[in-house]
């Protein structure tokens, strides 16, 4: 680019200068030409003169004629030019061309007569015509010469030659001129160009260009100035585009921009995310290839012809819950589009748990509620004067009771461990020393129902961390589960080993095992299978287990099949 400024200079001064040459050239020439040739015209007027007084002596002589073709001959000779002696009539006594139009008509001979000459001049030649003797005496005889004007020109082809010597100096000259005036304005042209390619790739504070005090230094400091705001501003806007960029991205709420044509602008990874599809590929596509569900599309539709609406749909196969709002953005281009996704599933899912909830802490009451009405309602319509009568039916009171009691505290203990409310006292202690007390605890029980309780613990087992107590509750829970789920005759064994950095603890019966649909629920709060409502029970306590072994940084799951029996795992870091 600079080589083209420079030439472009260049070139136009070379014309200037060539041009203001030419000129000159031709205008000198034309006046030297024009002097030159009134020069010899007067040289020759001259000539044709002498001539004429040289041929008056002979215009009276009979003899003349040959003496005149002498003289002819002389001249030609002498000096390259066409003479001729001409009479009255215009035909030549003696001429030196052949030429028939070497004749001269009537009209030029008075002409001659009257002015005392006749020149003509012309690209060819000059042509001259004299009387020969006094003007008087016109008539008797005239000289005519013809000089070719390669006689009288032949200098100025010369000139020519000289002329274009001196346009090459000219030429050589300028082009010195042109390149040093290249240092002197160019050169300072070139570093605001370089100042302007340094601003176009983000430099805006330190410009390579100089500052020469001279015509450019008003545009040098107006471009410094420039440089300095346009540096304000691209930082600002970076700032903020970071900071926007910042929050769409770690937003948990999906954005979608859409311009008036309906093509992705922008894609947070929160709606990648929702809709299964990466920011590249979905940048510039349709809102109908990215979306894919009718009910998004109309709320865009909508949108973009300036309403704000909201709808809710679930998409996926996982069942996402979405809350989706779409708006018109009118700080943008007509037609563009916001569509904002908050998923709701997380919300949906505790609301239902909190109506299973409410709805199973109600079953759960209502139960021993109606129960203890209709034992009071007995007592009060006599029972009380039976006294055995009396006494069992305080002693059901009493009973329904421990379960509401129960239900409360496992509702409060669950609520407790919940919210990280609960204290735990942890210990190093040995697996087999947490198997055991809940062996002995659970041992006769287990014996009562008609099971036999195996214990199998390998004693050098690493220790782990945990509180006793807590773990104890969790296993004599587990065991407690499982001698209500295996009929009669069963066996129920309660095991430890060792898995990586984890120690399992499992508890093992063969009962009628869990359905399988029901193994990803059985840790729900008040979740029962069916083989559990027969033998009654809150449904809290495989919850409560859950939440106290993840308090200790494990982990507890089952593993059943149905008739075969369940296995419950229980792990723990390794002290």
């Amino acid at each position: 680019m600079n080589f083209r400024v420079v030439w472009q200079r260049s070139v136009a001064f070379l014309i200037l200068v060539l041009g203001s040459v030419t000129v000159y050239a031709l205008i000198s020439l034309n006046i030297f030409r024009n002097a030159q040739e009134a020069q010899w015209q007067d040289h020759y007027e001259n000539l044709s003169h002498v001539i004429a007084k040289e041929a008056e002596q002979w215009i009276a002589d009979p003899e003349g004629v040959d003496k005149y073709k002498n003289l002819v001959e002389h001249y030609q000779y002498a000096l390259g030019i066409d003479v001729a002696f001409i009479n009255s009539e215009g035909f030549p006594w003696g001429r030196s061309s052949a030429d028939p139009a070497f004749a001269t008509n009537s009209n030029v001979l008075e002409t001659v007569c009257s002015q005392g000459r006749f020149v003509l001049s012309d690209d060819s030649g000059m042509t001259m015509i004299t009387g020969i003797g006094e003007q008087e005496s016109c008539g008797k005889g005239f000289v005519k010469i013809q000089i070719p004007a390669t006689t009288y020109r032949a200098k100025l082809n010369q000139l020519w030659q000289y002329w274009l010597l001196v346009s090459s100096i000219a030429l050589m000259v300028g082009l010195f001129l042109a390149l040093v005036l290249r240092d002197y304005s160019i050169k300072q042209v070139e570093n605001l160009t370089i100042a302007l390619q340094q601003i176009r790739q983000g430099n805006f504070r330190k410009l390579e260009h100089i500052d020469p005090p001279n015509e450019l230094t008003g545009l040098s400091l107006a471009i410094n100035e420039m440089a300095e705001h346009l540096g304000d501003q691209f930082a600002r806007l970076t700032s903020e585009r970071s900071k926007l960029s910042a929050v769409f991205d770690q937003m948990t709420d999906g954005v979608l921009i859409a311009d008036v044509k309906g093509r992705v602008e922008l894609l947070n990874p929160a709606a990648e995310r929702l809709f299964g599809i990466d920011r590249k590929k979905g940048l510039g596509r349709s809102v109908v290839e990215v979306l894919r569900y009718h009910q998004l599309v109309d709320l865009w539709r909508a949108a973009k012809n300036g309403q704000r609406q909201t709808t809710m749909l679930e998409i996926g196969p996982q069942h996402i819950f979405l809350q989706a709002t779409g708006m018109p953005l009118k700080t943008a281009e007509i037609g563009t589009t916001l569509i904002l996704f908050q998923d709701l599933t997380q919300l949906r899912r505790l609301e239902t748990v909190r109506r299973d909830f409410i709805s199973n802490v109600s079953h759960e009451l209502r139960t021993p509620l109606a129960s203890l009405k209709a034992l009071n309602e007995t007592l009060q319509e006599g029972a009380l004067e039976d006294p055995p009568a009396a006494k069992r039916f305080i002693l059901r009171m009493e009973t329904e009771i421990d379960n509401i009691t129960q239900l409360v505290n496992e509702i409060l203990d669950l609520s407790r461990i919940e919210s990280g409310k609960v204290p735990l006292s942890f210990q190093r202690i040995q697996p087999c020393e947490l198997l055991r007390p809940a062996y002995e605890r659970m041992e006769l029980q287990v014996a009562r129902a008609g099971l036999e309780l195996v214990f199998d613990c390998q004693p050098n087992l690493p220790p782990v961390f945990a509180d006793p107590n807590r773990i104890v509750q969790v296993i004599i829970n587990l065991i407690h589960n499982a001698t209500k789920a295996t009929p009669p005759g069963g066996r129920i064994t309660l095991s430890a080993f060792q898995d990586g950095n984890f120690i399992v603890i499992l508890v093992k019966d063969t009962g009628i095992g869990i359905p399988k649909d029901d193994l990803t629920r059985i840790f729900e709060r008040f979740f029962k299978s069916d083989r559990a409502r027969s033998s009654g029970g809150t449904g809290l306590g495989l919850s409560i287990a859950r939440h106290m072994v993840e308090s200790h940084g494990g982990s507890i799951w089952a593993e059943s099949e149905k008739d075969q029996g369940s296995t419950l795992y229980i792990s723990l870091p390794i002290a």
